[in-house]
Order: structure tokens, then C-alpha cells, then sequence
């Protein structure tokens, strides 16, 4: 695991970012900016149909349905953004050129068989983080899953295989997660209802920002993933080759 470095890892993934920004920017507006627009909007609906009586009542309920919403958009779309990110990976190890076409494609072939192990790590990380600290380490035992998911075939269980991979490593992955803590503690300790009350418009650029930061963190996870194997990662844009098992 710590045959690649931190610092290497962050400049390999915002390098990818960078150089495919376009392509990166779509997926995050469609993930993030798309996802909080109608979240605010679901949010404005749930006061409207539940009339609260107190203002703390109306945070809870605002709360509690834009919560529901992001976690089964998250699962849902998450499961196409995920493989659409690491093909920008893919076509890096390859040293060809990434295309908007290709990367939404990918995403959409490897769907079927990302979305059912993305939804649940997704799902119970979500869970977790009603006492914050079980929802880090859920994050950490899973931080491999959508690299599993969509790079190897074979894998029948890649929550479980995460689980195994991430053991002993868990240490480099929790330094590597702190620096993307820098917007999500903000965002998690007030920062998504201060962009709310600055309307839709702020709440989807916050999303937009929110989405980039989980595509940098998937480039980050790949590389650890790909790196306990030194082997590169699929060359094919809509059909990897599966990776041999550690």
C-alpha cells in the first residue's frame, strides 16, 4: 500500500482532473449541481406539506427529506459518475486521450454492474454518519469499492473485498480522506445551509464543488486500489479487463 505516496497520489489525481476538466465538470454538475438544485426544491416542498410549527421543526423536516433525496441520488447517479471518473484513469495509465463520449458511456456500461455495491457502501456510510465517527470508518473499510466494482468482474462481493483490501491500510486512506476534509467539515457543520439561504443558484454550485471533490477522492482511491496489484488498469472504454486478485 504505501509503495506510492500521499503527495504522489494527489498530484496523479489532480493532474487527471485538470487536464480532463471538461469532462470532469459535466459529471459534477450532474452529480452535485443537479442533485442540490432539486434537494433545495424538495426541501421547499416538504415545509410546504408538513406546515412545521417551530423553526427547529422546519430544519429537521428540511433536513430529513433533502438528506433522503441526496442519498438515493448519490446511489443512483453516484453509480454512473463513479466509473465515468475512473475511466479518466484508465485512459491515463493508457496515455490516450479521455472524450466526453467515452467517459459517459463507460459510466453507463459499467452501471449494472456498479450501482447494486455503490448504493449499499453509499447507504450504510450514510448511516454511519448520524454519529460521524462509525461513518469514517465505513468510509475507510470502502474506499475501494468502486474501483472493485468497476474494474474487475470477477468479484462477486466488492464490499467485502474492500473490507480485506483496506485492512492495515486504513491509516494511509484516513490521511489521504483529511485533505478533502477542508471543504466537507465546513459543508457538514453549517456550510450547506448557509448556501441554502443564499438560494438554488448557491446550493448547486456548492453541489458542483462537492461532486469535484469526490471525483478527486475516487482518482486518489484508484491509484491506491490499482497500485496493491502494479498492474495498470483496463485499457478497453467499455469493457475492462479484470484485474488479477491480491
Amino acid at each position: 500500500m504505501n509503495r506510492i505516496g500521499i503527495a504522489q497520489v494527489l498530484r496523479n489525481a489532480f493532474g487527471v482532473l485538470f487536464r480532463n476538466f471538461g469532462i470532469v465538470l459535466l459529471i459534477a454538475v450532474v452529480m452535485g449541481g443537479v442533485g442540490w438544485a432539486i434537494a433545495d426544491f424538495i426541501g421547499a416542498k416538504a415545509l410546504e406539506v408538513w406546515k412545521p410549527a417551530t423553526g427547529q421543526q422546519a430544519m429537521v423536516i428540511s433536513q430529513v427529506s433533502q438528506t433522503i433525496w441526496l442519498t438515493l441520488w448519490g446511489c443512483i447517479v453516484g453509480a454512473w459518475a463513479a466509473p465515468a471518473t475512473l475511466y479518466l484513469w484508465v485512459q491515463h495509465e493508457k496515455k490516450k486521450p479521455a472524450s466526453l463520449y467515452e467517459a459517459v458511456n463507460y459510466g453507463l456500461n459499467r452501471f449494472p454492474r456498479v450501482v447494486k455495491a455503490h448504493a449499499r457502501a453509499l447507504f450504510i456510510v450514510q448511516l454511519g454518519m448520524i454519529v460521524i465517527v462509525p461513518g469514517i470508518l465505513f468510509g475507510l473499510q470502502y474506499a475501494f469499492v468502486d474501483a472493485i466494482a468497476t474494474l474487475d468482474n470477477e468479484e462477486k462481493d466488492p464490499l467485502a473485498r474492500s473490507r480485506k483490501l483496506t485492512s492495515g491500510r486504513r491509516g494511509t486512506l484516513f490521511r489521504t480522506f483529511a485533505v478533502f476534509l477542508l471543504w466537507w467539515a465546513p459543508t457538514q457543520l453549517g456550510g450547506f445551509f448557509w448556501l441554502q439561504g443564499l438560494g438554488t443558484w448557491a446550493l448547486a454550485l456548492g453541489g458542483v464543488i462537492d461532486a469535484l471533490v469526490l471525483i478527486a477522492l475516487d482518482l486518489c482511491m484508484v491509484q491506491f486500489y490499482l497500485d496493491l496489484f502494479r498492474k495498470p488498469a483496463a485499457a478497453a472504454a467499455t469493457a475492462p479487463v479484470t484485474l488479477s486478485k491480491s
